[in-house]
């Protein structure tokens, strides 16, 4: 899917995305922005546990340093299923 967010220069944005476990229990995860997204992105947590009965809420933020548009792709990443969004600031 897309994100898309928007901020003045300087100024922080955040948004909340829910995510729960495809299959059966509790799985380990790993959330992280790929090496080639722009470091106006962060996300919280990097890393946990989720639950397949309920959400877990990641908290993505968006500080944008330049003008114009900023680019970014957010990976969540368990054992057995990995999902990538892509993360789009403007500013």
């Amino acid at each position: 899917g897309t994100i898309e967010v928007k901020s003045n220069l300087g100024q922080q944005y955040t948004t909340e995305l829910k995510v729960r476990n495809e299959f059966m229990g509790f799985a380990d995860f790993r959330a992280a922005f790929t090496s080639d997204s722009n470091p106006s992105f962060s996300v919280e947590p990097a890393e946990g546990s989720l639950s397949a009965k309920e959400d877990t809420e990641f908290i993505i933020r968006f500080r944008p340093q330049s003008p114009g548009t900023s680019e970014g792709s957010l990976v969540i990443e368990t054992e057995d299923f990995k999902k990538t969004w892509r993360v789009i600031g403007s500013t």
